[in-house]
């Protein structure tokens, strides 16, 4: 959920920068490194977040938070390119958009002076829209809910995108109407977890896993009263 939670704010700053242009997948045009890592670590090649094609790898840079955005910024000053930065209580987000590029270094708020972990998101810009590999009209969403993330990851065998939603309601309710209204499309049943309720807290929940020929979902849905969480996991095998 960290990634998840540092890559949606890299995406939503990339959406301010490039305004309404189109997007095309994040391939290898787009091979700059602006800061050397010490170490480096693929989190997702071929992703699409929030509609946006995307490559996310994650580094660990020797030096400090400000050793490492100060040769971000050298690195894009000495290439004629404008950087931008901007920090709050949960880290620093750097940014720069080179010709059909865009280069984006969220960098969490942490301890460890004499090394600094950051998540580089690369974009590249085009016409097109995001081709998704599983569909959203082949993965029927639960009614009334808002999308509040979407991901997709490839992989070199498997395909996984997943949801994070919320909606009104009880959760129990909604994840067995959800079951139901799966289950009435020919969704099969593959696993059923007990519903619970967390000790001591109002927090309650659901979970389940369906499968539909080579797709399947791995389905949980959890909060208090009449407000839902829930997270819609798809993956599909080729």
């Amino acid at each position: 959920m960290k990634h998840l939670h540092h890559l949606t704010r890299a995406v939503c700053l990339a959406g301010a920068l490039v305004g309404g242009t189109g997007l095309a997948v994040a391939g290898s045009a787009c091979n700059r490194v602006p800061v050397s890592p010490h170490s480096s670590e693929a989190i997702g090649r071929d992703m699409i977040v929030n509609g946006v094609p995307t490559s996310l790898v994650g580094m660990q840079f020797a030096g400090t938070t400000n050793d490492v955005s100060n040769a971000f910024r050298e690195f894009w000053t000495r290439e004629d390119v404008p950087a931008k930065g901007r920090a709050d209580s949960s880290g620093m987000l750097l940014s720069a958009l080179d010709g059909g590029c865009l280069y984006v270094l969220s960098i969490p708020r942490q301890q460890n002076a004499a090394y600094t972990r950051g998540l580089m998101s690369v974009i590249q810009l085009g016409t097109g829209e995001a081709d998704h590999r599983i569909p959203a009209s082949s993965i029927p969403l639960p009614e009334d809910s808002k999308v509040l993330s979407d991901v997709e990851s490839r992989d070199p065998g498997q395909t996984g995108r997943t949801w994070l939603l919320d909606m009104p309601g009880e959760p129990r309710w909604n994840a067995q109407r959800y079951r139901n209204s799966l289950a009435a499309r020919g969704w099969v049943s593959v696993g059923h977890q007990p519903d619970y309720q967390s000790t001591g807290s109002t927090i309650q929940g659901a979970a389940f896993a369906m499968q539909h020929g080579s797709d399947n979902l791995d389905v949980s849905f959890s909060g208090r009263g009449d407000a839902t969480v829930a997270t819609i996991h798809a993956t599909r095998s080729r």
